[in-house]
């Protein structure tokens, strides 16, 4: 008999949740995540000669990424999110390396990609798949109603490219070349979110929905065989070509593998998070899950890749530690079982019962590999029984809130189960409604708001008022603003940087061949090597003529200084230089202090420093050419950008004035900051949350000359627009 999976190890990194991986092979995942990181985890020996999963970071986007793949034949790991871009890095990359692709065609948030034989495939939000080859668009796959959520290539016919592809419109269609040459539809009654390809002759697939079904069928529609179990949405199913078994996982805090043959559920796996979002299989037949608690699981069937014993054990307590809600659950007095029940053997693989323990706590129990184990305590129970919920469209929902959209038309339904992920209902909520993303996090609030308990396992929110009983939407009401998201200007190319510091010590001859050596080394691992760094950029700053390059190294190692004091001397020397690039540096050193997280927001808090900083930092440098002024522009836009984050954080800061000064007055009515898309973008986000802060800078928004130059400018593009609706 197969054995069951067990924990084989934990991978922590991810700052959010972890929304799509890919195993590359048995010792390395690509993963990415809502921090906007593509991390590359390759299991391999430590000091100790153990080996275990290490991380690094390939890529860090400013927006949250959530679909990724892997090109063995070019060995180039692509992926995508929400600023539409499909980018590719090599797997050899350097640390926050810049991507050796970016593909545009999409014109929504990238949510699925896939690569079979040298051929890319993505889908978006837009309604769109996008077939690359060769770094181009072969194929645009028009066709759907909604959010293209999953999309794959279809194997098996050498004389024509065949593509599938699942939608939130309820259908799946076949594709070949850019024609629709099949849908099918009544086969899910909800989003299909996933799709896998069962066979090499590409006749019969898998599909999961958030139905909460899993579906096989073949390439003529027809259903083969559905699997029942996943209590909620079901987010991605893959096969596992070692055991031939199906694996899947949704909101429901569980990975589950199928004999999907017959239909039976072999193996329920419980986690501590709502939300596991995505899994995939590696070679060896090992399971990889990512979720909403941030983190990454390996399961194993085999013996030495066991994690240790108290590993196992600490994840069965966080199980177990698990608060499970009674309405989700169907769970009242009546369904409440005696404890007793726990002696006798479940009925089947992965059944759940309720039962009271002698000391009157009702807890939640699974029957896996012969014998129950405590998955949590069920909370909200009711002494009288009552499990009143409300029907909408057939279905059961512990809410279901009216939301004003527009003046004039009826109310849209939002229907919420309070077990459920806000963000997903949320972003459900926006594609069936064809609503703006830019809505998300204002819906989010409300439903955390209004429910009182959507915070477990969801992500961070912002404290707001409490709202009506409406989602407001008329021009009160900012959908885009507040953003809370400080930004950092940390990339860089490791080997050109030091090419650059070659070059420089050919003239000051200060360090030898060993000691450049050093500094390359350091430059590849920054976390080990910042303080390396720091000395080198300091003996730079105060010997050499050109400083240029110690003040890229202080940019790139200052949120890992010990003190605030380590920068003294760069700022005082770099803030109001006549050298523009210097001037830029140091503006840049100032954005990258908001993510130290030992003095950084101090640091910029301090009336001092925003008293005078934004006096300080120059605006004429006669020699500079257009492109040195507009990048310093963007990076003075993101100073501002984070200083007022910082506003909406600290709400005792007197600071709201001094940044609508220097917007309004200084850096906005700048031509050359507002040619710089970039630049103005950052710019009007800063404003747009210091009017958030400030309802009379709304009220003014449109007697700013520089506000209007930069809207007729730029408000055709996408990203502008819900910023310019706010401020109406």
């Amino acid at each position: 008999m197969v054995g069951m999976y067990e924990l084989s190890a934990n991978l922590q990194g991810h700052l959010q949740d972890v929304k799509d991986l890919v195993a590359i092979d048995d010792k390395r995942i690509a993963s990415v995540s809502r921090d906007g990181t593509l991390r590359v985890w390759s299991k391999r020996m430590d000091s100790n000669t153990a080996l275990t999963w290490q991380d690094s970071i390939l890529f860090t986007a400013e927006t949250f990424l959530n679909s990724v793949s892997f090109d063995p034949a070019t060995q180039v790991v692509y992926f995508g999110g929400k600023d539409c871009f499909v980018n590719g890095v090599s797997l050899f990359a350097t640390a926050a390396a810049d991507p050796e692709y970016t593909l545009i065609a999409h014109k929504g948030n990238v949510c699925s990609m896939s690569e079979y034989k040298g051929t890319l495939i993505s889908g978006s939000w837009d309604k769109t798949a996008k077939v690359w080859m060769e770094g181009t668009c072969k194929w645009d796959l028009k066709g759907h109603a909604a959010s293209v959520w999953d999309a794959k290539s279809i194997p098996g016919n050498e004389t024509s490219n065949r593509f599938i592809t699942v939608s939130a419109d309820m259908t799946i269609k076949i594709w070949e070349n850019d024609k629709c040459v099949s849908t099918f539809d009544n086969i899910h009654q909800d989003v299909i979110r996933h799709v896998a390809i069962l066979d090499d002759a590409g006749k019969l697939f898998a599909t999961c929905s958030n139905d909460g079904f899993i579906k096989i069928l073949d390439d003529k529609g027809k259903v083969k065989k559905t699997l029942e179990g996943h209590e909620s949405f079901v987010y991605s199913v893959q096969l596992n070509r070692k055991t031939g078994e199906l694996v899947s996982c949704g909101e429901d805090r569980s990975v589950r593998i199928w004999d999907w043959e017959t239909g039976r559920v072999k193996q329920v796996i419980r986690l501590p998070a709502i939300s596991i979002w995505c899994v995939d299989c590696l070679p060896n037949g090992d399971i990889v899950a990512g979720g909403s608690d941030n983190l990454i699981r390996i399961f194993t069937r085999d013996q030495e890749r066991l994690a240790p014993t108290e590993e196992i054990e600490e994840l069965k307590r966080e199980v177990e530690e698990t608060a499970l809600n009674s309405k989700s659950m169907g769970i009242d007095e009546s369904h409440v079982l005696p404890y007793e029940t726990l002696n006798t053997a479940g009925n089947k693989e992965g059944q759940v019962v309720a039962v009271r323990t002698p000391g009157g706590v009702i807890e939640a129990h699974q029957f896996s590999n012969g014998s129950w184990t405590k998955i949590g305590d069920v909370v909200g129970s009711s002494s009288s029984g009552s499990n009143a919920k409300t029907e909408y469209e057939g279905k059961k929902y512990d809410f279901v809130f009216d939301v004003d959209i527009e003046d004039g038309k009826p109310p849209l339904k939002l229907p919420v189960n309070v077990s459920g992920n806000p963000y997903d209902i949320a972003d459900k909520f926006i594609m069936r409604y064809e609503l703006p993303s830019s809505y998300r996090d204002q819906i989010v609030n409300f439903i955390v708001t209004n429910t009182g308990g959507m915070a477990l396992d969801s992500e961070p929110t912002t404290a707001q008022p409490k709202p009506s009983q409406t989602v407001p939407s008329n021009a009160k009401a900012m959908s885009m603003f507040p953003i809370r998201e400080y930004l950092s200007l940390a990339s860089f190319k490791p080997d050109a940087l030091l090419q650059g510091i070659v070059k420089f010590n050919s003239d000051e001859k200060t360090f030898s061949d060993d000691e450049l050596a050093l500094i390359g080394s350091s430059l590849h691992d920054l976390d080990s090597g910042w303080k390396i760094l720091y000395n080198f950029a300091t003996v730079m700053r105060e010997k050499w003529g050109n400083k240029t390059a110690a003040y890229d190294l202080i940019r790139l190692i200052v949120k890992y200084l010990p003190a605030a004091s380590n920068i003294s001397a760069f700022i005082d020397e770099g803030l109001n230089n006549p050298n523009i690039v210097l001037t830029m540096l140091t503006v840049r050193i100032l954005v990258n202090c908001f993510g130290n997280e030992k003095w950084g927001k101090q640091l910029m808090a301090s009336r001092n420093v925003y008293d005078s900083v934004f006096e300080t930092i120059g605006t004429i440098f006669p020699d500079a050419t257009l492109r040195q002024s507009q990048t310093l522009g963007t990076a003075v836009a993101t100073l501002l950008s984070n200083y007022s984050v910082l506003a909406l954080d600290n709400s005792e800061l007197d600071i709201v004035p001094i940044l609508s000064e220097a917007l309004n007055n200084k850096y906005g009515p700048l031509e050359e900051y507002q040619e710089s898309e970039e630049t103005a973008y950052r710019l009007v986000v800063a404003f747009g949350n210091l009017a958030s802060i400030e309802p009379a800078l709304r009220q003014v928004a449109g007697s700013l000359k520089w506000l209007s130059q930069v809207k007729r400018r730029y408000a055709h593009i996408n990203r502008f627009q819900p910023i310019f609706q706010d401020l109406e």
